[in-house]
């Protein structure tokens, strides 16, 4: 176990570092929910084109992640190695977000597609230069096997509030404005907020006394990844979180076309992106808890079978009933909203795993290893469903057809209720317990010292 600090010095940094999900929850969630329907609808390209065009900036993130991952690794600072990232990155961050929603009027297809590429390239290149350090430094706040699950949900939760104040400033602008102009004052607004955010998160989060923090000269890359292949534990979470990332893209990129074409009313699916971003600010404190009762692996599979019946109920719901798909919907983010709690809380004890198996102690580069995953999983499934909506017939403003609405709704729902299942199944086999890992936590600390 690691000392523990003074009661409220310690709350002070878990709310510290967890406000810093806000911020980066602005983008994300902004991202995830809009960017796709607004280079469609505002921009004028087709599912396809904009499918690729996510497909590419997914395998640029599978290249970049690791690097910043590796650098961040070799840091020295007054700060630490991970907190300055936070600090000077956010600037460059929020700008690039506001560029992306910026709209634009090119009469050439082919700039067009060239412009939204490289605006999408550098918002994921200055997201990736802030939230790998981020992400990594949270193994850091707390070592402790139920801290981690406790500080991860105070993160999340701090996620989905950014979330909710995304999803409903959109709406409210969307309401008042037209699309171009309502997103491009969504991108301001959150990039501002952001900023203030992440310089306060920089400054509040502070690393643990644990002896294990301690600078190590890290290991070649080579055997750095040597060693990850040999990490079954970090290999099965991230093929988890891959197609739960799936799941979560294809729901969140198709949600506005479902309700356009099964319900007739795009507020609606504005309502339902609330439901999706607010729903866990009750779930996460209920999937910490649970979690903490019954542990880290079953907690994930029950939220695997959660999230496959929140679906199922949405593809049901094609019969047009506004009641029965806002149920699907709050039935579908409780059980995605357990990897938010999960996932930010187990990925830390497999990382210690693998050092204490090789001696090989590299936090920042397996973030980065996961979240390429993570990244390539969010291009895969955009680019699939990008076609597949084009495939189904789908045309911005023109009239939809019964069999263009069947396939939408089957993109929506029978892709990831396959990719969560799939996951709960990978968790079947995952070893790390809070006895084995205490055990493990307990002989790093004895090297350390």
């Amino acid at each position: 176990m690691e000392k523990a600090g003074h009661p409220s010095s310690k709350l002070r940094t878990f709310l510290g570092y967890g406000s810093g999900d806000f911020a980066l929850n602005l983008f994300w969630q902004g991202t995830g929910f809009y960017l796709f329907y607004f280079f469609t609808n505002v921009l004028g390209l087709s599912g396809s084109v904009v499918g690729t065009i996510f497909l590419g900036a997914s395998l640029w993130d599978a290249v970049s992640d690791p690097v910043m991952g590796y650098i961040a690794d070799r840091t020295k600072s007054r700060l630490g190695p991970y907190r300055p990232y936070i600090l000077f990155g956010c600037i460059p961050l929020s700008a690039s977000f506001v560029l992306m929603f910026t709209p634009v009027e090119i009469d050439s297809e082919t700039h067009l597609i060239l412009y939204a590429s490289a605006a999408l390239l550098l918002f994921r290149t200055a997201y990736t230069i802030v939230s790998i350090p981020y992400s990594a430094l949270g193994a850091r706040v707390t070592r402790d096997f139920d801290g981690r699950t406790r500080l991860a949900g105070i993160r999340m939760y701090f996620g989905f509030l950014g979330g909710v104040f995304v999803s409903i400033t959109a709406k409210t602008l969307q309401a008042k404005y037209d699309d171009a102009t309502a997103f491009s004052m969504m991108g301001i607004i959150a990039g501002v907020v952001a900023v203030v955010v992440l310089v306060a998160c920089a400054f509040l989060s502070r690393e643990s006394a644990n002896p294990i923090n301690r600078h190590n000269p890290p290991s070649n890359g080579a055997a750095n990844l040597v060693a990850i292949f040999k990490n079954r534990p970090f290999l099965l979470i991230v093929g988890g979180i891959s197609l739960v990332t799936i799941a979560t893209n294809t729901v969140g990129q198709t949600l506005l076309y479902y309700f356009e074409s099964h319900i007739g009313d795009r507020t609606s699916g504005n309502t339902a992106i609330i439901i999706m971003s607010g729903a866990p600010l009750v779930t996460i404190p209920f999937w910490s808890a649970l979690t903490l009762k019954i542990g880290k692996k079953m907690a994930w599979i029950l939220g695997s079978l959660i999230g496959a019946i929140g679906l199922g109920t949405l593809y049901m719901a094609a019969i047009h009933s506004l009641t029965a798909a806002y149920l699907g919907v709050t039935i579908t983010v409780v059980g995605l909203s357990a990897y938010a709690v999960i996932f930010w809380s187990v990925l830390p004890d497999t990382i210690e795993y693998g050092y204490h198996m090789s001696g090989h102690k590299s936090e920042s580069l397996l973030i980065g290893i996961a979240s390429s995953f993570q990244k390539v999983s969010i291009g895969v499934s955009a680019y699939i469903a990008g076609h597949l909506l084009d495939f189904t017939g789908y045309l911005p403003e023109a009239a939809i057809s019964q069999e263009t609405a069947d396939g939408i709704r089957d993109i929506f729902t029978l892709i990831p209720m396959a990719a969560l299942l799939t996951s709960g199944v990978l968790m079947l086999f995952y070893p790390i317990t809070a006895k084995s890992h205490a055990a493990l936590i307990a002989d790093l600390k004895g090297r350390a010292e």
